[in-house]
C-alpha cells in the first residue's frame, strides 16, 4: 500500500508520530470548539443582548450541525479523499472561528456556530481514516 507516493513501510516513525498528534489535536480542537462558548455565554448575552432562548440556540446550532453532518462527512471521506476531506474540515474551522470573532449581532454569531458544526464534523471521520491508513505504529 502507498501512502503520498511512497510505500507505507518505508514512512518514518517520526512522520507517522506527527501525524497522529495532528489528528489527535483535530480531534481535541472539535471537542474545545463544542464547549468553548459555555463560560463566554454570560458576557456575550449581556453584550448582544440576548434572551436565554437566543443563548441556548448558539450552544445548539454547533452541536446539532455537528451531529447531524457527522454520518455525511463520513460518507465524503470514504468515497473522495480522506485528506482534502480533513484539510478541508480544519480550513473551514479557522476561517469561520475568525469570522465568529468579528460578528456583533445575534444572528449571525448563531449561523457562525453552525457553520463551525459542519466543518468540525468533517475532520473527525477523516482523522480516523487517515490514522488508519498512515499511522501504524
Amino acid at each position: 500500500m502507498q501512502v503520498d507516493g511512497e510505500p507505507k513501510a518505508l514512512q518514518s516513525p517520526t512522520r507517522k508520530l506527527v501525524l497522529l498528534v495532528i489528528f489527535c489535536l483535530a480531534q481535541f480542537l472539535d471537542g474545545v470548539n463544542n464547549s468553548s462558548l459555555l463560560s463566554a455565554l454570560p458576557s456575550l448575552d449581556s453584550s448582544m443582548g440576548m434572551t436565554s432562548s437566543q443563548s441556548t440556540w448558539v450552544i445548539s446550532a454547533f452541536q446539532l450541525t455537528f451531529a447531524s453532518f457527522l454520518l455525511i462527512s463520513g460518507r465524503i471521506s470514504d468515497v473522495y479523499n480522506p485528506k482534502t476531506a480533513f484539510i478541508g474540515g480544519v480550513s473551514g474551522i479557522c476561517v469561520i472561528s475568525i469570522c465568529s470573532g468579528f460578528v456583533n449581532d445575534k444572528i449571525p454569531i448563531i449561523i457562525c456556530r453552525a457553520l463551525c458544526g459542519i466543518a468540525s464534523a468533517m475532520t473527525i471521520p477523516s482523522a480516523l481514516s487517515l490514522i488508519v491508513k498512515n499511522v501504524d505504529l
